[in-house]
Parts: structure tokens; sequence; C-alpha cells
């Protein structure tokens, strides 16, 4: 069982992530698998690139955190199963993030503990000034990737991943922290995150110098933030989210 410092200790030198108090972790080298990873990994980039080259040129150098994350996700889960695209029965897929894989069942509680502030099926937020929301946890209860047997999941979101679409961005505080680890308080965003990411775009990118954010099944995080107006806001997350076949068999809608 390696190290979280051993196993990132080349991305940590250039790319910072967040693993709270998890200080090992297990692990298994894709070998050919990576392909699989890579090929969704780059499609996304590539579509990425065509509409804000900045962020592609931002998450592109992150490839090698996502093949080393797929590698803990496929130790940590009870059966040995591979890596397909798509993916098929008795494997392992690989999406990049969509809705129905942050909130993955429509009321969240200790069996499906998907809480969010997130409207279901949706990327927006309907925010309120001064009143704390959250991508993940809900203040009280901690997110957690899906956890039902043969279901099981694992997110990872990558490093200035946080990106608002079609309105000025509404955050300027957020906090992260994790079970077993809440010392940290928050952090700000730039003084010039109004500003687009591309010019004649209304695309905006919130910082997060905490890092990429790997979410496991079986320990929870809190990741919230503090809105200074009130609205509905577009906030996507880039990432890519790891899962079991029978989670996502057939297409999904959460209801």
């Amino acid at each position: 069982m390696p190290s979280v410092e051993t196993l990132f200790g080349p991305e940590l030198s250039r790319i910072p992530m967040f693993f709270g108090d998890r200080k090992e972790v297990v692990y298994e080298p894709l070998g050919a698998e990576e392909a699989v990873i890579r090929k969704v990994f780059m499609y996304g980039v590539e579509q990425l690139r065509r509409v804000s080259p900045k962020i592609a040129a931002d998450i592109e150098p992150q490839l090698s955190i996502a093949l080393k994350v797929a590698g803990i996700f496929k130790a940590m889960i009870p059966e040995s199963k591979p890596y397909t695209f798509p993916s098929e029965a008795g494997s392992l897929g690989v999406a990049w993030l969509f809705p129905q894989a942050i909130k993955y069942a429509s009321s969240a509680s200790s069996t499906y503990p998907c809480y969010t502030s997130y409207t279901t099926n949706t990327w927006e937020l309907t925010l309120t000034a001064g009143t704390k929301a959250y991508f993940f946890g809900d203040g009280t209860n901690y997110y957690r990737a899906s956890p039902t047997t043969a279901k099981h999941s694992m997110i990872l979101v990558f490093h200035n991943g946080v990106i608002e679409i079609g309105s000025t961005p509404k955050i300027q505080q957020f906090r992260l922290y994790s079970e077993g680890m809440t010392k940290y308080g928050i952090y700000t965003v730039a003084p010039v995150v109004e500003v687009p990411i591309e010019e004649n775009k209304t695309l905006y990118q919130y910082p997060t110098p905490m890092g990429a954010v790997p979410i496991f099944y079986d320990k929870g995080i809190m990741w919230g933030f503090m809105p200074a107006e009130s609205g509905t806001s577009t906030i996507k997350l880039l990432g890519l989210v790891f899962y079991e076949h029978d989670l996502f068999s057939d297409l999904t809608w959460v209801s």
C-alpha cells in the first residue's frame, strides 16, 4: 500500500492534490488499460480545447493524476474488473463528470450519501447571498461517491476545474475539508475572477488552490462556498468519474 506522497510524488511537485487525512492508498497499476483512461481523457481535452484553449492547457497536464486515481479505484473495489470503453458487464467504466454521477440518487441518505446543492440532473445551483451552498456535502452530512455493492464509483475533480458559465461569478469564498480532517479554513477567489477566461465568452474559472480532489466512496468530503449574490448559476466541475458498469449500464435520469 503506497503512501500518497510516494505514488503521486511527480504530480505533487507541480500540481497540488487534496486527500484529507488519507496518507496511504491501495493501488493497482493499469498496464494496457491505461489506453482506456487516456482515450476518454483526451477526447474531453480536445473538446475543451475547441471552446477554451486556456482551460484545456490547465487540464491536460493532469493525465497522470487521472491514470493513478483510476488505479486506486481498480484496487479498491471488491472484485477484480478491467477498464473498458464503453463499459460492459463485469468491467469498470470512466467518463467525464456529468450531473447524475454527482447526484446519483434523488434523495441523499446514509445509503446514498450524494449530499449536494446541485439541482437533480443539472449543473445548476440556486444560490442565496449569505447562505452556504455545497458542491459536495450539505454542511452536516459528508458527500461520498456511490458506495453501493456492484455500483461503486470514485470521482476526480481536476485542479482549477470549477467553471461558471453564462453569468458573472457569484462566489467569493470556498471551504474544503474531509471526514477526519476538518482543520482547514476558507480560501478565496482571485481578485479578477469576474474577468472571463477567454475573450468574448461568458466563461469564468474559479481557482482551486487545494488542488485536484479525488472523492472516495469510503470516506466523505465537504466542499462548500459562500455566495455573494443571489440567483441561479451554472457551475460545471471538470473531472472524471470511475465506476462499476452496473451504475451506468444504461441512460440515466435520477428521479
